[in-house]
């Protein structure tokens, strides 16, 4: 777990400028501002007396890795313009690749991997996980560790050849996707639900703090389920109590503090969106629930940068916290790496050693995360390498947080698993790709630890 103080790391900085030198100033000039165009667009498609904000990263998918890079130097340079929570995930990587920039410069094929990435439309989470591995293995004294070129004819082949003495390896990576699929169906599905629920609270001048269990999947209800269960109830809440609680859900309303939300505007800013925004209007937050709120206010723009947006007053903001406890859906999240597996080992080479490095990150809750842990020890443990010598697994674990009082917080847990008949036996004695204290990853899994 690494926490940093401050806005500005050098290792940080160092990673950042190498990227940057791949491109001409006029190059990444232009990328900037086609991003910031784009984000002025989304900025202007509101009421700007009114924000709609759903509690997670913006992103500008139309160049990703050029967003990436303008994330970083914004929260290098112009913290006030940063976007938090993408920042959150970011930096701890640049971090990294900074703090072993010099070793990181030897990998062979190391420019080639770079020009690739800066390529607008490559989708750059894959590539830096490649980079981070290559990394991790030169790091545990691989004396020669190169990324695989693909030779036309050929086929597939593993991402990165590492070699120690008279050791060998091919290693393959793969990086899954920010939210599975069933999850990110399930926010889509949420979206729907919420906007008549948000319009009607906007209508009648409504503002509640509610508290959404969901006992059956989403996607099993009407868009229009929640306003029509709790439209009428909403007008006879006097204090915290249970709406309604039956077999589809649960709902808890309580009221918004405003007095205490003025109290803090009187002293100071709050960024939008960040977490300090959700935790002023609804309480402390919880990686276990989703939340999406509302609100009518007054916000001051510091600095030229686009993303610069702090909330000065409020006048109304209902807010959501929500989550699903249906079995099929927790199984839904909890996405086995099965499939992974089986097409990674088919690009390892034929009477080698091989490794497959995994990277998966933990959106969804501790019971999605326990469930997801037994899949994968059921599977690498049972898994079919077909003839290849695949001796080892290791599968990284991240989550990422923008806490209040630091601009991230950065938490990896390390499975590994090692083959019975494994010769050599694969030890990498630094296991982690993140910057964490202990380079072996956290001990025990993140997310039964206390979140920042």
């Amino acid at each position: 777990m690494s926490p940093l103080n401050s806005s500005f790391d050098p290792d940080v900085e160092r990673a950042y400028r190498w990227f940057v030198s791949f491109q001409s100033a006029e190059e990444w000039s232009a990328r900037k501002q086609s991003i910031e165009a784009a984000l002025q667009a989304s900025w202007q498609s509101a009421d700007s007396s009114r924000w709609d904000i759903e509690f997670f990263r913006q992103v500008c998918p139309q160049d990703r890795f050029g967003w990436y890079l303008y994330v970083i130097e914004t929260a290098l340079y112009e913290p006030a313009n940063n976007e938090v929570n993408e920042n959150a995930r970011l930096s701890p990587v640049f971090r990294r690749l900074g703090e072993d920039l010099a070793l990181l410069q030897k990998i062979g094929g190391i420019e080639q991997k770079v020009k690739h990435l800066l390529t607008p439309k490559t989708q750059p989470d894959q590539v830096l996980f490649e980079m981070l591995v290559a990394l991790l293995w030169a790091r545990n004294g691989y004396e020669i560790v190169e990324f695989v070129t693909e030779s036309p004819g050929v086929g597939k082949t593993p991402d990165i050849k590492a070699t120690k003495g008279a050791e060998e390896w091919f290693i393959e990576t793969k990086r899954l996707t920010l939210r599975s699929g069933y999850s990110q169906r399930e926010r889509e599905k949420w979206a729907k639900m919420w906007e008549p629920l948000r319009q009607l609270l906007s209508d009648r001048d409504l503002s509640f703090a509610l508290d959404i269990v969901f006992h059956v999947e989403l996607e099993t209800l009407e868009d229009n389920f929640a306003i029509t269960q709790i439209a009428e109830k909403l007008n006879f809440v006097v204090t915290d109590s249970v709406l309604i609680s039956n077999e589809y859900w649960t709902v808890r309303a309580g009221f918004i503090d405003f007095e205490k939300i003025r109290q803090h505007l009187r002293k100071y800013l709050v960024k939008i969106p960040s977490r300090q925004l959700q935790e002023l209007i609804t309480g402390p937050w919880d990686r276990n629930r989703a939340f999406s709120m509302d609100m009518h206010a007054k916000t001051e723009q510091f600095g030229s940068g686009i993303m610069g947006h702090f909330l000065d007053e409020v006048s109304w903001a209902p807010g959501v916290h929500w989550h699903c406890d249906a079995e099929q859906a927790l199984e839904s999240k909890a996405r086995d790496i099965r499939g992974h597996l089986s097409t990674a080992v088919k690009q390892l080479p034929e009477n080698a050693l091989g490794a497959i490095h995994v990277g998966i990150d933990t959106f969804d809750g501790d019971r999605v995360e326990a469930e997801r842990f037994h899949r994968i020890v059921k599977t690498t443990t049972s898994f079919n390498p077909n003839g290849k010598q695949l001796n080892s697994t290791y599968c990284h674990l991240f989550e990422a947080y923008a806490p209040i009082d630091a601009p991230w917080y950065f938490d990896e847990t390390i499975y590994d698993f090692h083959a019975k008949y494994a010769d050599p036996p694969l030890s990498l004695w630094l296991g982690s790709v993140a910057p964490v204290p202990n380079d072996d990853g956290s001990k025990g899994v993140h997310w039964l630890l206390e979140a920042p």
